[in-house]
């Protein structure tokens, strides 16, 4: 045993001035007392973060029966468009693809905002897909029967020929094909919205082969 080491002494009690300003801060009144002011604060900011959360995400959170309701589809229109020049070594031309087009009003209740939604190109006789185009729209919150610009989704696949003459030529040949839309809003799921036949015009041509 180290006979220098010794054990430490009682600790020293607080300085009077120290105990007296120790006692001060509880004695002080309710308002007087930084505690009460920094809660208050937690308080507010809570307040405000419950205000803000129920103006942006309750107000506007809808089921998805709610959101199918709520957005109609107008002006709707379609057609095929050249999305792509192809330059490979078996194969030199174009990418025509299909698209639609359309706009939104809101006839629900309430606002809408942030519509995410997918557009899915398929063939009529075998329903293979044949490409999806996506968008977020309405960033801007669309109130009740308020009318959104045109919205355009277009599939990232379809026909390749060497020119749109070319689709003109054998636009007898094309497999009929439709759209099917789905939509979601904020965390409403997303839900099948409507379904529409793809036309056989070619964006920039006169002549359509109606679909039969």
């Amino acid at each position: 045993m180290n006979e220098n080491k010794r054990n430490p002494g009682p600790l020293a009690p607080p300085a009077a001035e120290e105990g007296e300003e120790i006692l001060q801060e509880y004695q002080k009144k309710f308002w007087q007392n930084s505690k009460f002011w920094l809660g208050v604060a937690t308080l507010l900011i809570l307040a405000v973060f419950a205000l803000v959360y129920k103006t942006t995400v309750m107000n506007t959170a809808m089921s998805p029966a709610e959101l199918k309701a709520a957005v109609e589809l107008f002006d709707i229109s379609s057609q095929w468009v050249v999305n792509d020049k192809v330059n490979e070594e078996d194969f030199k031309g174009i990418l025509l693809v299909p698209e639609v087009s359309f706009r939104i009003r809101n006839v629900g209740e309430k606002d809408l905002s942030y519509v995410f939604l997918l557009g899915v190109f398929r063939f009529m006789d075998s329903g293979k897909v044949i490409g999806e185009g996506y968008q977020m729209a309405l960033r801007k919150a669309l109130p009740p029967n308020g009318e959104s610009a045109t919205i355009t989704l277009a599939a990232g696949f379809g026909y390749r020929a060497s020119s749109a003459a070319a689709f003109e030529k054998y636009k007898k040949d094309w497999r009929n094909s439709f759209c099917e839309v789905f939509v979601k809003s904020h965390n409403s799921g997303l839900t099948p919205l409507k379904t529409f036949y793809i036309s056989r015009r070619i964006a920039g041509q006169d002549v359509e082969i109606k679909i039969k």
